[in-house]
């Protein structure tokens, strides 16, 4: 499921274009015919270079696929091929694979016939409205050509992008993005005071435009083993389907085709190299070039003169000019827009290099159109079930949109702005999960999952993990992209944020790994849960200590569905997140036993008249069933004729041998980790309830133990695992798999059966109200 890009369609303030007179006409225009006649290299024979690929190529290519992606004109989806080739499909995804991988073959040599190239190298159209009011084109291909496409990319990406770099940075180089943005700042600061000026150049309509025999020759001189597949897709015209309007695409390279980067880039290449200005990076259609103002008006014509020999025109209107003196002389300006009229002028406020402000005087601007946006979801959520719009927020919406511009600006220099952003987001956290956070609370339902948080980061936490991790990550780009020594020199802002860092982390060492953002902010974790640690005692030092624990989190790592049963009610989420971060779940009452409840709740979980226990038990035990069926062991709950004095029987037994040539007992059980005989154990061992449990349950059953293997699965209230319990689990996960089922079957059972626990601690909370109440936390 393609959770993330569900949500950008829901925000996006882009619609699809009407099917009209209109909208054809002006996809038309945006594939136009050549503007001269187009001189091809000749065709490949039989003797060409071409690719050749195994089975293990097809299958890695065909996992690579993004969940979701759309169909091309046969409606074949990428997720179709993964179905019908996945382990569980026997010999038939077998056949399958062999079958693509000699289609593939057959593809990259050349051999299609000519009559099917415009069908199977064509696309589908969609036309989205853009915010000028002008269309973008969405070209969608056969889903056979991009995996044969992907397999290409794959065989020369880590050759062609060593030949780009460092002035092309948009095919096979990870951090281009955020290489260029740290450069072109390096550059900016290193210059102020200066005449010199840089210019964003944008080029009209790029990818549809470059003419295609100068690609193809590229293709030829450059990766000749993919040749003969790229000349049968770009030498004559394809078919391009818009509703029932048809259209030929006989220029330019298709936006849908993973190799469309790495064409238009080779075809720019030779141009962009031959440039005179000391700063000169792209990635794909967005150039930055800076220097002295003649070299770089110099460089403009050079770039205009050279793209117009290819089919491209430089978008005056659209290009950009920021002079480093702060404000560009008439002089400057004239010089330079001689060459690029109408070009529009920055100054240190809005100078955006691909979505990221330069200077730190255009970060606040930043700041407050992503706290609009935040703000703007609250609409949408709340139209949502808490534990859906709860994964959202969390997956898409907090941190995953705002991580970009954290690595690429110094965000920490604003710190009402940030404040601002984590106040909207705490309140929006609240809203949905209906509960009241201290300021202690929030501190711990900003941490990961893994550290025992809900994992909706505040942006004073990752900034400056992100920054230094990006810092660190594109160093050695940043300097040959400047062509300068590496000795002395740091990414602007590095060293403050590295101070600032060592403030927060007294006495830590630098990460082995400084290019990672985690190995950064592992560290400042590690001290927020020491710091909360350090301030609480008894219940909820036991608390604490239980949801630190890996597996206390597994339940919300489950994706909310209603289909898989996995989506928990509002009121079973808001009391698990209540539980797990010590908030107030209630209003202080009587429970139906007789004893006095809290605020927080907790009586419920180990009341003896705990209205949820017998029906965790009973799920429990239900879902680990189902899961031994679904492994092909076949089992029965509550065995009938086992030798215990007391006639009692355990959970469950497996009826064929689980090894050694017996069979498996098994034995769950839920301990509440805040109960008053467990309080003592559990503030110094997380998981000392579940152990001491696990160790009763052998005890109880050791008169059976000469027969069969016996596995206690024994967890806590606070989702905490015994060792036990959790091996046994694993390794029914590893008997699923083995069977050809998903390779996260053993994570899906845990998250169910922890979804379990925490819709049992509902039903016992809720049912110190009454029976009827209990009923309600006992919804799916």
């Amino acid at each position: 499921m393609d959770l993330s890009g569900a949500v950008r369609i829901l925000l996006s303030d882009c619609s699809l274009a009407d099917n009209s007179e209109e909208t054809v006409e002006s996809l038309r225009q945006k594939h136009p015919a050549p503007g001269r006649t187009l001189n091809f290299p000749s065709e490949p024979d039989a003797s060409s270079e071409f690719l050749a690929v195994e089975v293990s190529d097809i299958t890695e290519a065909i996992a690579s696929f993004n969940n979701g992606s759309a169909a091309g004109l046969d409606g074949i989806r990428p997720e179709h091929l993964k179905e019908l080739t996945s382990v569980g499909a026997g010999d038939s995804g077998v056949n399958l694979l062999g079958s693509i991988c000699s289609l593939a073959n057959f593809m990259l040599k050349g051999m299609v016939n000519r009559e099917v190239c415009p069908y199977l190298y064509g696309a589908s159209l969609f036309a989205l409205k853009k915010k000028d009011g002008g269309i973008r084109p969405i070209a969608v291909g056969n889903v056979i050509r991009r995996l044969v496409a992907k397999l290409g990319c794959r065989a020369v990406r880590q050759g062609m992008s060593s030949y780009l770099q460092p002035r092309q940075l948009g095919f096979g180089v990870p951090l281009g993005c955020e290489a260029a943005i740290h450069a072109t700042r390096s550059f900016a600061l290193s210059r102020g005071n200066s005449d010199d000026v840089i210019v964003k150049v944008d080029i009209r309509n790029a990818f549809n435009t470059v003419e295609r025999d100068t690609v193809l020759s590229k293709v030829l001189e450059k990766i000749p083993s993919l040749y003969p597949f790229l000349h049968q897709c770009y030498s004559r015209p394809s078919n391009l389907f818009f509703g029932d309007s048809l259209m030929e695409s006989r220029v330019g390279v298709q936006q849908g085709d993973p190799l469309g980067p790495l064409l238009f880039s080779l075809a720019i290449q030779d141009v962009i190299v031959a440039l005179r200005s000391p700063l000169n990076v792209w990635y794909l259609d967005d150039g930055t070039i800076g220097g002295r103002p003649e070299v770089v008006s110099e460089d403009l014509r050079s770039l205009a003169e050279g793209f117009r020999r290819m089919g491209l025109e430089v978008n005056a209107q659209k290009c950009e000019l920021y002079s480093c003196s702060g404000q560009a002389s008439q002089e400057i300006l004239s010089q330079v827009e001689s060459v690029v009229p109408g070009l529009k002028i920055l100054d240190r406020s809005n100078f955006l290099l691909l979505g990221a402000p330069i200077f730190a005087e255009g970060i606040p601007e930043v700041l407050a159109s992503k706290m609009r946006a935040l703000r703007a979801t609250k609409c949408h959520l709340s139209q949502l079930s808490a534990h859906v719009a709860l994964t959202i927020l969390r997956s898409c919406l907090s941190m995953p949109r705002m991580t970009y511009t954290l690595r690429t600006a110094p965000v920490w220099l604003y710190r009402q702005e940030t404040a601002g952003y984590d106040a909207i987001l705490k309140d929006l956290s609240e809203t949905v999960l209906n509960i009241e956070m201290t300021s202690s609370q929030w501190s711990q339902a900003s941490l990961p999952i893994r550290h025992g948080g809900l994992g909706i980061r505040r942006l004073q936490d990752t900034e400056l993990p992100a920054f230094l991790s990006s810092s660190f990550g594109v160093l050695d780009l940043v300097t040959r992209i400047l062509t300068i020594h590496g000795d002395g020199f740091s990414i602007p802002f590095a060293e403050e944020a590295l101070e600032l860092w060592q403030a927060r982390c007294p006495g830590s060492d630098l990460p082995e790994t400084p290019q990672s953002q985690r190995s950064w902010d592992e560290v400042l974790c590690n001290n927020a849960i020491d710091s909360l640690l350090s301030s609480q005692s008894g219940v909820e030092l036991a608390r604490l200590r239980a949801v630190t624990q890996p597996e206390s989190g597994i339940w919300l790592h489950a994706l909310p569905s209603l289909q898989l049963g996995t989506l928990m009610d509002d009121d079973s989420l808001r009391v698990a997140v209540a539980l797990r971060l010590g908030c107030n779940v209630c209003h202080p009452h009587r429970c139906v036993c007789g004893a006095q409840v809290d605020a927080r709740g907790r009586h419920g979980l180990h009341c003896v008249r705990s209205a949820g226990r017998l029906s965790r038990h009973c799920s429990i035990n239900d879902i680990v069933k189902r899961a031994l069926i679904a492994a092909n062991i076949p089992s029965v709950l509550e065995p009938q004729g086992l030798s215990r004095t007391d006639g009692k029987r355990p959970d469950g037994l497996t009826m064929i041998p689980w090894e050694r040539g017996r069979c498996l007992l098994w034995d769950a059980t839920c301990v509440c980790t805040f109960a008053p005989s467990h309080v003592a154990s559990t503030s110094l061992t997380p998981g000392a309830a579940a152990e001491e449990a696990a160790r009763l349950k052998c005890q109880k059953y050791g008169p059976l133990l000469s027969s069969y293997i016996f596995a206690p699965l024994a967890l806590e209230t606070t989702g905490v695992w015994g060792v036990q319990g959790k091996a046994f689990v694993k390794e029914i996960g590893r008997r699923l798999r083995n069977r050809g089922l998903d390779f996260r079957s053993g994570a899906y059972l845990m998250q169910r059966i922890s979804l379990a626990v925490q819709r049992g601690n509902a039903a016992s909370v809720l049912g110190t109200f009454g029976s009827d109440m209990a009923r309600v936390g006992l919804v799916v």
